[in-house]
């Protein structure tokens, strides 16, 4: 399949993770996926960690959420016209996120960001944007900065094919440090329109902001009038059923993955007053023809409904990845995880920041990948990438899941 799909695909891919680039082999063709299991189109069954890059919490085609998107579907798949379902998610949404009014649709994380931001330069009436070292907020041309370009028009993009006046605006500081920030915002603060922070790096071993570090940021830009946007594209209703703003009360969130089920979303969620500056009450523009597509908020509703329905749904999830780190024995392999998502990694020390990403083993990673693959277990394929445990994870998996990463420790380690 891989020599037929490179023939029009690049590298025989649509995401470049796809192509398992690190560890060095073709990439899967996946024919079904139910549950955690997938096989692919040579018939090679595995347990899966993927969970759909975080978008699948039951387990992939769902039975009872399966039944009934069969029947949605045969009530027809786009009107281009609203549906109740956009207003049902939302109502789930604004539950979770008590601290918003309103959201907007979109059709991805990456759309959800770019639209915020333009939000936030729309409300303040400035340009400038902060992010900080190890945060991925999606493929936003003026996002894509190295790490360390702390000083606005000084940037180096992290991608060809940025101009540089496409970030000039943009700035990438240290994640929870401090003092920098309170430094870049006595020089700069009264010309960022926005603050853009993962409060759980999830594409960086899922390093945490601290306590102090967030508050920090909600005090500087209250005093500064500029935005404080969250990235929970990846956490959202995968941690639990709360925001992880909860305490901080930023400005907007942006959500995904999780809210539609495995179909296609994202959406911007503020208070009243800022997403009234969006049109059609407003003058910031914005559109698309997919928005709030009724396949994707259905599916949605009803997996969010589903998760409500379960007593401790995010107990049971917790207890899966506490099971995994209890019996995982290996002093060299370190496991990151937070209640629903762990990395795992080869190094000496325990990595809590990015600076430490450096004294990762990534050999005995590649090695590692390659053996559990060979024993029927598929894991993201980048140490500082997160597997995902979703509901279908049952204990019987877990056991054998154990099981087989214990062997292969003892074979590589030997």
């Amino acid at each position: 399949m891989y020599e037929k799909a490179k023939k029009y695909l690049v590298g025989g891919v649509n995401a470049p993770i796809r192509a398992f680039p690190l560890i060095d082999i073709k990439p899967l063709y996946i024919k079904k996926s139910v549950g955690p299991y997938i096989t692919d189109t040579e018939g090679r069954s595995y347990i899966s960690f993927i969970s759909g890059w975080g978008s699948i919490i039951l387990g992939d085609a769902y039975p009872e959420l399966i039944d009934e998107l069969k029947e949605k579907i045969n009530e027809g798949i786009y009107s281009g016209l609203s549906t109740e379902y956009e207003y049902l998610l939302a109502e789930i949404i604004i539950e979770a996120y008590p601290y918003h009014q309103m959201l907007r649709f979109v059709n991805s994380g990456t759309e959800a960001n770019t639209i915020a931001l333009r939000l936030a330069k729309a409300i303040t009436g400035r340009s400038k944007i902060v992010k900080f070292d190890g945060g991925y907020h999606g493929s936003i041309d003026y996002l894509l900065v190295e790490s360390g370009s702390n000083e606005f028009g000084n940037q180096i993009s992290s991608s060809s094919g940025i101009p540089k006046r496409l970030i000039k605006d943009t700035v990438s500081l240290p994640y929870n440090d401090v003092e920098v920030i309170e430094e870049f915002f006595s020089n700069y603060g009264k010309e960022i329109a926005a603050v853009i922070v993962e409060p759980i790096q999830t594409s960086n071993l899922l390093i945490k902001a601290t306590d102090k570090f967030l508050n920090k940021l909600r005090e500087l830009t209250k005093k500064f009038g500029c935005l404080l946007i969250f990235d929970e594209v990846s956490t959202c209703f995968r941690e639990s059923f709360e925001g992880l703003g909860r305490n901080i009360k930023p400005d907007i969130t942006v959500i995904g993955k999780v809210i539609g089920g495995g179909f296609p979303i994202g959406a911007i969620v503020s208070s009243k007053e800022y997403m009234e500056v969006m049109a059609p009450i407003g003058n910031m523009s914005h559109s698309g023809v997919f928005a709030g597509h009724p396949i994707s908020v259905f599916t949605g509703y009803k997996v969010l409904s589903i998760i409500k329905s379960i007593p401790d749904f995010y107990n049971i999830i917790k207890s899966k990845v506490d099971f995994i780190v209890r019996n995982v024995k290996d002093d060299y392999l370190k496991i990151n995880h937070t209640n629903g998502m762990f990395c795992f990694y080869f190094s000496n020390d325990r990595i809590e920041s990015l600076e430490n990403l450096g004294n990762m083993d990534i050999i005995s990673f590649i090695d590692f990948y390659k053996a559990l693959l060979s024993e029927g277990i598929v894991l993201a394929p980048h140490p500082v990438e997160p597997n995902y445990i979703n509901y279908s994870h049952s204990q019987a998996i877990l056991d054998v899941f154990v099981e087989k990463v214990n062997k292969v420790l003892s074979l590589i380690r030997r």
